[in-house]
């Protein structure tokens, strides 16, 4: 069954190079969520309406797996977590399109949780200490991180902008702290940041970019 986010996507699909529009979306979706009176000369081509209401069906969707007692990512039964933004790239933008320009395999869901959990040690106390994923992708790491330490800092790193894009947007979303770096890292060469949540935890109730 195709949700109401691809039936959005594939409509514009249909007239617009489906890899253009998704990182407009994601784009987009940073941009309504910046903290900062700059602006940053984005044009969207008058396809802000369309672009809203797939931010829209973005959260629709997340909320909908994580309150759903069925599925398998619920905060009941599994990760507490959900990466649709990755999913959707994996599915549609690369298996569908063709589209994407490096081919990424982002790590499964369930890799992610027992990577935390071999890596998260009981005896330590990680409040405000960072954790760090070089080759970060749509963020799943970090995710699965920031469920069994919500109190730490999580940076993540890629050398793809989109990968970089969707972890900012998975972490804005699920309240996670930290900063997102489009870089090379065997290189060092480092290309720009975002700064997720930052306030959070000063009792600032709303996610911020």
């Amino acid at each position: 069954m195709v949700d109401t986010f691809e039936k959005i996507f594939n409509k514009l699909a249909r007239t617009y190079d489906p890899n253009r529009l998704f990182n407009e979306f994601l784009d987009y979706c940073i941009d309504i969520n910046l903290m900062s009176l700059k602006d940053r000369g984005l044009n969207f081509q008058g396809r802000e309406k369309y672009y809203f209401e797939l931010f829209q069906e973005w959260i629709k969707l997340t909320n909908e797996e994580l309150n759903n007692p069925k599925s398998n990512v619920s905060v009941h039964q599994g990760n507490g977590w959900y990466d649709y933004l990755g999913i959707f790239y994996e599915s549609t933008i690369q298996c569908k399109y063709n589209a994407g320009s490096r081919g990424q395999f982002f790590t499964p869901s369930n890799v992610c949780e027992l990577m935390a959990q071999l890596t998260i040690k009981d005896d330590v106390d990680y409040s405000n200490k960072l954790l760090s994923d070089c080759c970060c992708g749509s963020g799943r790491f970090l995710l699965a991180g920031h469920k069994y330490l919500p109190n730490s800092i999580m940076i993540g790193g890629d050398l793809d902008e989109t990968a970089c894009k969707m972890t900012v947007l998975n972490m804005y979303i699920h309240g996670v702290t930290g900063s997102v770096l489009h870089k090379n890292t065997l290189s060092g060469e480092f290309f720009g940041g975002w700064r997720i949540n930052k306030y959070l935890k000063y009792g600032f109730p709303i996610p911020h970019i």
